[in-house]
């Protein structure tokens, strides 16, 4: 089993009654999404989608606030490929009473930025205290076996030691309160060598990373004086060369700390969720990252892609981020892994004048972002025609470029590799080979519109783009197809 398509309407910042199709076609999704496109609400869609907590929000909470409020047919829908699927309508209860979706939910983590902040950069005191984390969501569906040999989770075992808490002290409940605490030290203790193990592998992938990992873990106590549970700490500890590192999320750097963070991260996942075993039916294993390598630089950014590669072979992998430079260095391993399928999201503009999300994906080519261009200009988006339009003009340019061997001038980073690159070297080529004049017209044409609809800078911005503008840019780009 595995995702073939996202569906979204009305959820966050993709607007009904329109549905939005992302295709994943059964492979990993490498998304790239500009700021406001869209890309942490399709992160959040699935994410709630799966949302095992009984005290998750419904739908309503989540739908799009320019949506007409008396409109019924927001949903996510997860589509797979043996053609079933998941939905959660905008007033229905989210699919988890379905066996298999029930399981996926299970064997699904997400991770953003914000989430890997949890491990590191909010602890202000001396220690780093995880405590919290692992037992709510990192180890939460950790299977573990009780003193007693019964099979449990962690999030089960620590919600008996709530639920234990004594409301007064006769000697029953407090024999209680002592039984649940025990058999939940009793759990997590038994995981602990593991998730060690699985954290430091990980970790010494990154580079200046070899620390040796602890988990201090002293086991929870119910304190009879001050009526709490006491001693709630699973603290991280960092040793270089056998020396202890104090302090060390105020002495790391932040490639450093982010590393750590992925490492604690993906541990985590290894050790709560491990592979089946050989000739087992090996369910779906879903991990949603969304802009998790901000804090690295490439040399820190090319080990997370090892350890997908060959730690997570057995997930699907939804990997989302605003940053160009990550985007083509996967795009350009693509070419002989074969293993992600790409996407971008811009920032559109609805007719109404509205954001909305602009979705392209990258295995349909210049001709489909042509087609695009021409729906949005007929339904009234200029702006959202001309984004299409400059994303087909750049694509052709490139594929131009690509097919015929022409040199371009270069740059180690893919943002400053501008269009302007690429046609002057086209250019260069047609006077070498003597056919400027039989391709005057197209270039005039282009230079005409690439200041204004074909720039990139100008989309961005409230620009009174004409709608005989935005044609005459399709057109020009149309015409790109004449270059022989």
């Amino acid at each position: 089993m595995s995702i073939t398509a996202i569906e979204i309407c009305d959820f966050r910042a993709f607007p009904g009654p329109a549905t939005f199709t992302i295709n994943v076609g059964g492979r990993n999704l490498l998304m790239h999404g500009e700021n406001g496109s869209g890309k942490s609400s399709l992160f959040r869609a699935v994410l709630e989608l799966l949302n095992l907590d009984p005290r998750a929000k419904p739908f309503t909470d989540y739908r799009n606030i320019f949506s007409d409020p008396d409109l019924a047919a927001g949903h996510v829908t997860l589509r797979f490929k043996d053609g079933t699927s998941a939905v959660w309508p905008i007033h229905g209860e989210r699919p988890l009473k379905d066996p298999r979706i029930g399981a996926l939910a299970i064997r699904t983590a997400g991770i953003d930025y914000q989430a890997m902040l949890q491990t590191n950069f909010v602890h202000s005191g001396d220690k780093v205290n995880l405590f919290n984390i692992a037992v709510e969501v990192l180890l939460k569906h950790c299977q573990v076996v009780t003193s007693g040999g019964r099979t449990t989770t962690i999030g089960r075992l620590w919600q008996n030691v709530q639920n234990s808490k004594p409301r007064t002290h006769h000697a029953g409940n407090l024999r209680r309160a002592d039984a649940s605490v025990s058999e939940f030290n009793h759990g997590l203790a038994q995981i602990l060598a593991a998730l060690t193990s699985n954290v430091q592998s990980l970790l010494a992938d990154f580079p200046g990373c070899a620390f040796e990992v602890k988990f201090d873990f002293p086991g929870v106590v119910y304190d009879r004086r001050k009526r709490v549970y006491a001693q709630t700490d699973l603290n991280l500890e960092l040793l270089h060369k056998g020396a202890k590192i104090a302090r060390h999320h105020h002495f790391l750097n932040e490639a450093r700390l982010s590393a750590v963070a992925l490492a604690i991260y993906f541990g985590s996942l290894l050790t709560t969720i491990p592979a089946a075993p050989p000739g087992a039916a090996d369910d779906l294993r879903l991990l949603l990252l969304d802009d998790v390598v901000i804090g690295l630089d490439m040399a820190n950014r090319e080990p997370v892609l090892h350890i997908l590669e060959q730690r997570f072979n057995n997930w699907q992998v939804l990997l989302l981020t605003h940053d160009t430079i990550w985007f083509e260095f996967i795009r350009r391993r693509e070419r002989e892994t074969h293993n992600w399928h790409l996407g971008e999201l811009l920032r559109g503009t609805s007719p109404e004048g509205l954001d909305v999300p602009v979705y392209t994906d990258e295995g349909e080519g210049s001709d489909h972002l042509i087609s695009r261009a021409k729906r949005y200009l007929g339904s009234g988006d200029k702006r959202a025609a001309a984004a299409y339009a400059r994303m087909a003009f750049e694509s052709r340019l490139k594929h131009y470029c690509e097919k015929r061997g022409v040199a371009v001038r270069y740059s180690t980073d893919p943002d400053k590799m501008k269009s302007e690159w690429f046609l002057t070297a086209i250019k260069e080529k047609a006077v070498a080979e003597g056919k400027t004049a039989h391709y005057q017209r197209i270039f005039q044409d282009i230079e005409a519109y690439r200041g204004t609809v074909l720039n990139p800078l100008v989309h961005p911005d409230p620009v009174a783009l004409t709608r005989e503008d935005v044609e005459g840019a399709i057109k020009a780009v149309e015409a790109l197809a004449g270059l022989k």
